[in-house]
């Protein structure tokens, strides 16, 4: 049913975020939420330490538990995959048509897709999504609706992403570990696909725009024109970047560097008076030492206008920046950075926002909690599951993991199979396993 309770785990290099969501009149209520560090225990968003990440995994998992109802009732999660090993690329297949002047039928849609899934699956052995961008038949302009039209081919186009088989394999032996009796893995999910479902309008994706997801270990950029994802990578550039260059430029600990960005950082140092001076703590009661807070902006301020111009650069990989009419969205922790839209819309030259979660909880300190661009991959997960299920016609749908099939929803026993529009609204290829058939992980 629409009303089943949903956890989605964002599993990143500092923390791992869980939120416990449902849907509640077309609007996402969130009733739980949990948070374990993995600080140490991801490096660049990649495991190092398994067994320290799946405890972390547990932790948070067990604190969603704890407050949600019906505790003899199964649910499961999404989660998110990401890293500098995530590859995102163009694929085009085309078939040669025996009858030109025959309108297009679904099932030489259906056909083109699975051309494209088996040539894709040939050459990479961990693919996490296929999604379908457009087609062209004949000489006729891309469409996404082209049963129907005439011509003599049809070219189907298709963003696909994929994953390292050995990193993929570890994310999924350390989910399988933290399960829970009654919460049991789902599906997986590229991060941006995810916090887009919840951050950016669908008008902001037509007209154009990125998102800058900024976390401790990684930075993940995507683009979005015309409602379709266009680019997207993975930096292994993150607050930590931020926080290692303040160690070395003010001579403190990591511990303080961290503690300093966190409580007294802001990205423009022009704002801060020069006089402003916080006291170190000194080692084993030695006397403390002053740091001007205004050197501290200038370290984070120079990182940060390191990455606007990344982003700069990534752009220009795919169009125009004066066409990205939604602008530039930032996530995540990094985010929270004071001031950091301000210095990125400065340097870039492009309108610049912090992106919250489109999602409420009727429980005050949760929904005060969740107004947190950090929260926002978490939040996404839950979202885009529902999204999916939202696509599929009414009728009786399963919503167990075993009625999961390469992350669509199959259609409930007697109802009516989905149009070809509903099929392609649908059509993100995820998986639990090796391959794109896979569709779902043994527990």
């Amino acid at each position: 049913m629409r009303d089943n309770l949903i956890i989605g785990l964002d599993i990143g290099s500092s923390h791992v975020r869980a939120v416990a969501g449902r849907q509640n009149n077309g609007q996402l209520d969130i009733i739980a939420t949990g948070k374990s560090t993995t600080s140490g225990y991801l490096l660049n968003g990649n495991i190092v330490n398994i067994n320290k990440t799946s405890q972390a995994i547990s932790d948070v998992i067990s604190q969603i538990e704890t407050v949600i109802a019906g505790k003899n009732k199964d649910y499961y999660f999404s989660s998110n995959l990401s890293g500098s090993h995530i590859n995102v690329f163009l694929h085009t297949s085309t078939k040669l048509r025996k009858n030109p002047n025959d309108a297009v039928t679904e099932k030489e849609i259906l056909e083109l897709n699975e051309e494209a899934k088996k040539a894709i699956a040939e050459k990479n052995p961990c693919v996490l999504h296929r999604l379908p961008i457009g087609f062209r038949v004949g000489s006729l302009p891309e469409t996404m609706e082209p049963v129907g039209q005439i011509g003599d081919r049809i070219e189907g186009d298709f963003m696909v992403v994929t994953a390292s088989l050995d990193k993929f394999e570890l994310l999924k032996k350390a989910l399988r570990a933290a399960e829970s009796e009654h919460i049991k893995g789902g599906n997986l999910y590229f991060s941006p696909l995810a916090t887009s479902s919840t951050i950016l309008s669908s008008e902001e994706k037509q007209e154009g725009v990125v998102l800058v997801d900024i976390g401790s270990g990684t930075t993940e950029i995507s683009i979005y024109l015309k409602k379709r994802l266009s680019h997207a990578t993975v930096l292994n550039w993150g607050g930590d970047r931020i926080t290692e260059d303040i160690q070395i430029g003010l001579d403190i600990s990591p511990e303080h560097a961290e503690a300093l960005k966190i409580r007294f950082g802001s990205a423009l140092h022009k704002e801060i008076d020069i006089n402003e001076i916080v006291m170190i703590p000194g080692i084993a009661g030695r006397k403390p030492s002053p740091v001007s807070v205004k050197n501290l902006a200038i370290i984070i301020e120079e990182r940060i206008k390191e990455l606007a111009a990344i982003v700069l650069s990534e752009i220009s990989k795919v169009t125009d920046a004066a066409n990205l009419r939604g602008g530039i969205v930032l996530v995540g922790g990094g985010a929270q950075m004071p001031d950091i839209d301000e210095l990125f819309q400065r340097t870039t030259d492009i309108d610049t926002r912090i992106g919250l979660p489109k999602a409420d909880s009727t429980i005050a300190r949760i929904a005060e909690e969740i107004k947190d661009p950090s929260f926002a991959t978490a939040i996404g997960l839950v979202q885009v599951y529902f999204d999916q299920l939202n696509d599929v016609e009414e009728g009786d749908v399963p919503t167990t993991q075993e009625d999961q099939v390469s992350g669509t929803i199959k259609n409930g026993g007697g109802s009516k199979p989905p149009g070809i529009k509903s099929i392609f609204n649908r059509m993100v290829d995820t998986l639990m396993g090796g391959s794109e058939d896979a569709g779902e992980y043994d527990a």
